[in-house]
């Protein structure tokens, strides 16, 4: 199991990690973190199981790190950390839908618990059957990849959890499932633009499922080094 602890006291951070080290389950890899923009970068390699975070962090806190995590596929499962105890803290986790919501100092045996329990929900798979799946859910993405998709819909179809599809992308694509996504819709795109001519980069954009053109425009951009529109001219030229 991968565990990604964060929090941005290097001291306590040290001792966080010392004491899920001695109760996490035999063989779980632990992983750390100052503050939630670099939390966000360990997940994209880590891809971790479970992230134990500090609320009150610079930059982004706590729940606005678990909101981008799970936006981008990099984590679903949460455990909150912090030395408030707050009726409103504790309101905004529940709505975060998180594993727990525990108090500073860390209890061992709590912790132990939890993990366990996060242990046991992680379904095993053999690599006959790992292969199989990402066999599927890749078909199923060639197939819908312009329709409104996210892990939790595609965990619902393939009746799998999100974070088992999210170690799954990693494994057999080396990428994100939101960026293996944009990829192909990318691809797609540049396909239109260079064979329908007629079409317009706002109907391009829909098809290949994107809502606004706006949005298309920017991830083409990030992907693709240019605009539509400017792609479509080198097309022309070429």
């Amino acid at each position: 199991m991968r565990i990604l602890i964060v929090d941005d006291e290097p001291l306590i951070l040290k001792g966080l990690v010392k004491i899920v080290e001695e109760v996490a389950p035999i063989g779980s890899d632990i992983c750390s973190a100052l503050n939630a923009l670099e939390a966000l970068e360990t997940m994209k390699r880590f891809m971790p199981d479970v992230t134990i975070t500090d609320i009150n962090m610079p930059e982004k806190n706590g729940f606005e790190l678990i909101h981008e995590a799970r936006h981008e596929g990099f984590c679903d499962r949460f455990i909150i950390l912090t030395g408030y105890d707050e009726f409103e803290y504790v309101r905004q986790a529940l709505r975060s839908s998180v594993v727990d919501y525990l108090l500073k100092p860390l209890d061992k045996k709590e912790i132990a618990v939890l993990l366990s329990r996060v242990k046991e929900e992680l379904p095993a798979a053999s690599d006959s059957e790992y292969s199989r799946h990402a066999e599927r859910i890749l078909a199923y993405l060639q197939m819908n990849y312009m329709n409104n998709l996210s892990l939790d819909h595609l965990a619902e179809r393939m009746s799998l959890h999100p974070n088992y599809i999210s170690s799954l992308f990693k494994k057999e694509t080396g990428d994100t499932f939101v960026n293996y996504l944009n990829t192909l819709r990318i691809r797609e795109a540049q396909k239109l633009l260079k064979t329908q001519p007629h079409l317009t980069v706002c109907a391009i954009s829909r098809q290949v499922g994107f809502d606004t053109k706006h949005y298309f425009a920017k991830v083409f951009k990030k992907y693709a080094g240019t605009t539509p529109g400017a792609y479509r001219e080198i097309q022309e030229e070429d």
